[in-house]
């Protein structure tokens, strides 16, 4: 996530799911719209003790002018003793909102969790009934993981720098990429569009090799199907992502396996 999408994040969408459970515990401190102008509509937030400061007007500011001072009161008398008694008197007017501004944003929390869980339950139905996909029959692991993008798979289709990035948050594991051309045959003038992916993965055995290769060949297909454009021709491939190995050790083919032999002499004596 780019930092700068953090501004278009609502408070509660944030807290929801950094902090599920204390939806009836955050305390609210309203600092104003005038934060909102270059802050993210959280300006902080203390886990510990529950509270969390916004960008957002306090229902302070709903109240009818005139309510909290009258228009010339910083006319008559004392200006700095007038203005620190009506900031004296915000202040106590704020403290006073502040269970209402709280009130309303555990209210806010619930309903962003509703509509979350809606559009939860909501999307195996979407998938099958736009894309002809049923999510509720799919055992693969990482299949899983991806099916809820298929819901924007007509802006993904083809960005191949951020299919890059999903493979290596799927697998955990860094991923090379590398884009170009494929011919069938060498100094063919027919070739079509490319793109590999090589999954470094740490400290692969043959037998790990075997069973991670087995459980991707389904997400190959599901990915090839629908995020690579069909002219297009794509490979994912295991790479084992280690320290060079000696002969004598047990070795995978089709690695980037660097092998250091060590060189004897042999004296023949006549």
């Amino acid at each position: 996530m780019n930092e700068n999408d953090l501004f278009d994040i609502s408070a509660e969408c944030l807290l929801n799911y950094l902090y599920p459970d204390l939806e009836e515990e955050w305390k609210v401190d309203c600092a104003g719209t005038f934060y909102r102008n270059y802050s993210p509509d959280i300006l902080s937030v203390d886990p510990e003790k529950h509270t969390v400061r916004l960008a957002r007007d306090s229902f302070l500011r709903l109240l009818p002018q005139g309510v909290i001072a009258r228009e010339d009161a910083l006319k008559a008398g004392n200006f700095e003793q007038q203005y620190e008694q009506l900031q004296k008197r915000k202040e106590l007017l704020k403290d006073l909102f502040n269970p209402i501004d709280t009130l309303a944003f555990r209210t806010r929390l619930h309903l962003e969790k509703q509509a979350a869980r809606l559009a939860s339950d909501k999307l195996p139905l979407l998938l099958e009934r736009y894309w002809g996909y049923d999510l509720t029959r799919e055992e693969n692991p990482y299949i899983r993981k991806v099916a809820p993008l298929l819901l924007l798979v007509s802006h993904l289709r083809g960005d191949f720098d951020f299919i890059r990035h999903l493979l290596s948050q799927v697998f955990d594991c860094p991923v090379r990429m590398k884009v170009g051309r494929y011919a069938w045959e060498e100094g063919s003038a027919c070739s079509q569009p490319a793109v590999e992916y090589e999954l470094l993965v740490e400290d692969l055995t043959a037998e790990s090799y075997r069973e991670l290769n087995r459980r991707i060949d389904p997400f190959r297909e599901f990915l090839c199907e629908w995020f690579i454009p069909f002219d297009t021709r794509c490979t994912l491939a295991l790479k084992d992502h280690h320290q060079p190995l000696v002969l004598g050790e047990n070795l995978v083919l089709d690695y980037n396996t660097e092998i250091a032999v060590q060189s004897s002499t042999q004296h023949i004596e006549q």
